[in-house]
C-alpha cells in the first residue's frame, strides 16, 4: 500500500514528540560516566511527567522513562533525582508510618552519582502496576547524609515533621500511546484488564491539546501503517450502550454461540453482529444466544474506550462450561471456511469433553446456492441505495460500476472471491466487480479492479464492503480520505466515486442465510428422550426408555444420590434394560440419554429427567 501524507506526518510528529518528551532511561546498573553525562544539564530542572511533592527528592527533567509491559500490565519507571547534598540510596513506595522492616521489604536500591563536589543524584528503576499511573504514591526514603558538624544521618528519613510525601507518574501523550499499543495485541494477557482501564484513565486525563499528540504506532508488517492515535479514543463510532454483549450467565442446557471477528465501530456492530444474533434468537428461542469475538484487539478497544466487556472464544467457552451447557451449536459469521474459521473450530474443540455435543454451523458462503443468494442480496441493496429503481435498471446502466471490497486471504478459501465474480457475472451483473483490501487473490487488488472497471468503460463507481461488518476496513481502507484508500485511488484514476458504508450482517436476506445454516446444524443435535417407567425387582430394576427415532443406542446411568455422584453407566440398543446387583431396600435415581453417529462422530443427547425407584 502507498504511504499516505497523513501517515508520513504522523511518523514525523511521533519522532518530534518522543524527542520533546525526553524519555532517557537510566537503569540502576548504568555506568557512572553515562549517568553523569546525561544528568549534568538536568540537575536543576524538575521533570513534568514524574513529580514529587517533596522538593528535595524530585525527578530531573530529561531522565524519566516509563515502559509498559503488555504481558503483565506493569510499568517500569526510571528517573534520576535532582542533585542534592544528601544521598538517597533506597526508595520504598509505602507510607512513612510503616515499620523499617516493611520499608526494607518494598525498597528498591538507587544508583548514587556524585555530579559535582558534595552534590549527588540518585537513579531509581522500579515496577508498578499500570493502575497506579496518574495516582499519588506514598514514598519513604533511605538517606545517607553527613551534617557540617560531622554528624551522620543514615536511615529511613521522616522529613522532620512526619508529613507524608508522594510521587506521581503522570499520564502523558507518550504513555497513553504506549498503553494503547500494549492492548493492540491479539492475545489476552494477565495485564489486559488493567491496561485497558489505565489507557482509558490516561486518555481522560489529557487536555484536548495533549490528546492530539497521541500519535499512534506502526503495526505488523507495515511499520508505516499507523494504528491507535487520537482516533482510538477520539473517533465517534456510535453509542456502545445500544449494543448487547450477550455475555450473561444462566444459559441453560442449550447454547447457540455466535462467533464473529467483531468491530469496534459501535453503530455497525449493533446493526450487523447484533442483527444476526437477534435473528437467530428470534428463530431459535429454545437456545440461549451468546457472543464470542475472535479478535482480541477489537475486544480490548471496545473495553478500553466504552467499558463494554465482550467475551473472546476462550472466555465464551469457559462461560458455557461454568454454566454446565450440554449442547453447543456454533454459528460463525465468517464468509468462508478460511483460516479464521479453522482457528475457531480448533479453539472450541479444546472444550469438547465438557459437552454432550458440539455442532458447527456453516459460514455464510458455503454452497453455490449461498453465493447466489448473497450476490443477489448485496447487489439489490446496493442498487437501491445508489438510486436505481431495481436490480434490472442498475444492471443495465452503462455508466455506473458497483465494486464490492472484501478482506482477502492467503488461505486456499480465497477462491471464494473469484467464484463470487463468476456468480455476479452469471446473474447478468456485468457492472459488478469483486475486490479485496489485501489483494489476495492478486486479481482482486485495487489496482487490478481499477484497470478492469476502466477497461469496461464505466465513469462512476459505487464502493461497498463485502464484509459482515462495516468497520475499520470499510470506513478507512475503502472510504477513507487517505491517498491509499480505495476511494482516493479510484478518484485519482478519474472516476466519480460514491461509497456505501453498510455491512452484510444488517441485511435481512443475509441474516436469513445464517438462520437457515443454524437450522441445518440444530438438525444434527441428538434429541433427548425420557424414561417411560422404572420397575423395581429383587436387587434389580427394569428401565423402559421412550424410543427415539434414528438412535443408535441409549445410555442409562444410575446412582443412590440425586446428584448422580458416583453414578454407573450402562449402554443398550434396546428400549428396555434390566439392571442387576443393586442394593436391596435402597432408593435409586435413573437417567437416560440417546447416542447416535453425527458427522462420523459419536454424539449424545442431554440426560433426561430423573426417575426413582426403591429396590426390593
Amino acid at each position: 500500500m502507498k504511504k499516505s501524507l497523513k501517515k508520513i506526518i504522523t511518523v514525523l510528529l511521533s519522532l518530534t514528540v518522543i524527542c520533546s518528551m525526553s524519555a532517557t532511561a537510566f537503569a540502576a546498573d548504568s555506568a557512572s560516566a553515562q549517568t553523569k553525562t546525561a544528568t549534568t544539564k538536568a540537575t536543576t530542572e524538575k521533570a513534568a511527567d514524574i513529580v514529587s511533592t517533596l522538593g528535595m527528592f524530585s525527578p530531573a527533567e530529561g531522565t524519566t522513562s516509563v515502559k509498559i509491559d503488555k504481558m503483565t500490565g506493569m510499568a517500569k519507571v526510571t528517573f534520576t533525582t535532582l542533585a542534592r547534598s544528601a544521598k538517597y540510596t533506597k526508595l520504598s513506595l509505602v507510607k512513612i508510618s510503616k515499620t523499617s522492616a516493611v520499608k526494607e521489604s518494598k525498597a528498591v536500591k538507587g544508583t548514587v552519582t556524585e555530579v559535582s563536589t558534595g552534590k549527588y543524584t540518585s537513579t531509581f528503576t522500579f515496577d508498578i502496576s499500570v493502575s497506579k499511573l496518574g495516582k499519588k504514591m506514598p514514598i519513604s526514603l533511605y538517606q545517607v547524609y553527613t551534617k557540617a558538624d560531622g554528624t551522620k544521618i543514615d536511615g529511613w528519613y521522616n522529613y522532620g515533621n512526619n508529613n507524608q510525601y508522594y510521587l506521581t507518574v503522570k499520564f502523558t501523550p507518550s504513555v497513553v500511546n504506549d498503553l494503547t499499543k500494549a492492548i493492540y495485541y491479539q492475545k489476552r494477557t494477565a495485564g489486559t484488564d488493567s491496561l485497558c482501564a489505565a489507557a482509558k484513565a490516561g486518555w481522560d486525563s489529557l487536555t484536548d491539546a495533549q490528546k492530539k499528540l497521541v500519535v499512534g504506532f506502526g503495526y505488523y508488517e507495515d511499520a508505516s501503517e499507523a494504528k491507535g492515535g487520537y482516533d482510538y479514543f477520539g473517533a465517534d463510532t456510535g453509542d456502545a450502550s445500544a449494543d448487547d454483549p450477550a455475555n450473561a450467565n444462566s444459559i441453560g442446557d442449550y447454547e447457540l454461540l455466535v462467533a464473529s471477528f467483531g468491530t469496534s465501530f459501535n453503530d455497525s456492530r449493533v446493526l450487523t453482529v447484533g442483527g444476526v444474533e437477534s435473528a437467530l434468537e428470534t428463530s431459535y428461542p429454545e437456545y440461549s444466544v451468546r457472543r464470542g469475538f475472535t479478535s482480541q484487539i477489537i475486544i480490548n478497544h471496545i473495553q478500553a474506550r466504552d467499558g463494554e466487556f465482550i467475551d473472546n472464544i476462550d472466555q465464551a467457552m469457559e462461560r458455557a462450561v461454568k454454566n454446565r451447557v450440554k449442547v453447543l451449536v456454533v454459528q460463525s459469521t465468517t464468509l468462508m471456511a478460511g483460516a479464521e474459521y479453522d482457528e475457531l473450530v480448533s479453539e472450541v474443540n479444546k472444550y469438547k469433553s465438557h459437552f454432550s455435543q458440539i455442532v458447527f454451523s456453516k459460514p455464510l458462503c458455503s454452497t453455490d446456492a449461498d453465493k447466489t443468494a448473497v450476490a443477489k442480496a448485496i447487489y439489490a441493496d446496493a442498487a437501491v441505495d445508489a438510486g436505481f429503481k431495481n436490480t434490472a435498471t442498475a444492471a443495465a446502466d452503462k455508466d455506473t460500476a458497483f465494486v464490492f471490497m472484501g478482506h482477502g486471504t492467503s488461505h486456499s478459501a480465497q477462491v471464494l472471491y473469484t467464484q463470487m465474480q463468476t456468480v455476479v457475472s452469471g446473474l447478468g451483473y456485468n457492472n459488478c466487480f469483486i475486490g479485496t483490501v489485501e489483494g489476495k487473490p492478486a486479481s482482486t487488488s485495487c489496482e487490478n479492479i481499477i484497470a478492469a472497471v476502466k477497461k469496461a468503460g464505466y465513469k462512476k463507481v459505487v464502493l461497498r464492503p463485502l464484509m459482515v461488518v462495516a468497520g475499520d476496513h470499510a470506513n478507512n481502507d475503502m472510504a477513507g480520505d487517505d491517498s491509499d484508500s480505495w476511494k482516493s485511488q479510484f478518484k485519482a484514476a478519474g472516476f466519480n466515486v460514491s461509497t456505501q458504508i453498510k455491512g452484510l450482517g444488517q441485511l435481512e436476506a443475509i441474516q436469513d442465510i445464517y438462520v437457515a445454516h443454524t437450522k441445518d446444524a440444530i438438525a444434527k443435535v441428538v434429541a433427548k428422550t425420557s424414561i417411560s417407567k422404572v420397575k423395581a425387582g429383587t436387587r434389580s430394576a427394569k428401565v423402559v426408555v421412550k424410543k427415539q427415532s434414528g438412535a443408535k443406542g441409549y445410555q442409562i446411568r444410575y446412582a443412590t444420590s440425586k446428584s448422580m455422584k458416583n453414578a454407573r453407566t450402562v449402554s443398550t440398543t434396546s428400549t428396555s434394560k434390566t439392571i442387576k446387583k443393586l442394593n436391596s431396600g435402597k432408593k435409586y435415581y435413573f437417567q437416560v440419554r440417546v447416542y447416535k453417529t453425527v458427522d462420523k462422530t459419536k454424539a449424545y443427547s442431554v440426560w433426561s429427567k430423573v426417575k426413582t425407584v426403591k429396590v426390593k
